[in-house]
């Protein structure tokens, strides 16, 4: 494989994971012979604002994924999309990292709505211990 991306070239693979909502996740690889790109053509965002998540308004959100990135070189985010550049050396431990990022990501849709709930939770006992006083 590695013999394969020192030479310009484009891949296409499914994972054995899909997203909540249905699809298998794609991985998109690009090589110019020296760089080695893997993207997830975008679609994690577009995923992830289809569920309320939109990084643009979401903060936390934005801050939680650029943190994520940012922990593994040559991560980043850009057009809409997940990426990770490598060389062609470096691709067979790259593309784990990167479905590791891809994973951890769409794990923020579960967090988020338990750390919904837990607000929720804390709320209504917060209004029901009110209703117990004088």
């Amino acid at each position: 494989m590695v013999d394969r991306l020192r030479e310009p070239t484009a891949i296409v693979g499914e994972l054995p994971f899909a997203y909540p909502s249905g699809g298998r996740i794609e991985v998109f690889v690009t090589s110019d012979g020296s760089k080695v790109r893997f993207s997830e053509g975008g679609r994690l965002l577009r995923f992830l604002e289809k569920q309320g998540m939109d990084l643009a308004v979401d903060a936390v959100l934005s801050k939680t994924v650029f943190h994520a990135l940012k922990d593994v070189r040559g991560a980043a985010a850009g057009s809409g999309e997940i990426l990770l550049d490598c060389t062609p050396e470096d691709a067979p431990a790259a593309f784990w990292r990167f479905v590791q990022i891809v994973i951890e990501i769409v794990g923020l849709r579960h967090s988020k709505y338990k750390d919904a709930l837990v607000r929720l939770a804390r709320a209504e006992n917060q209004a029901d211990s009110s209703w117990d006083r004088p």
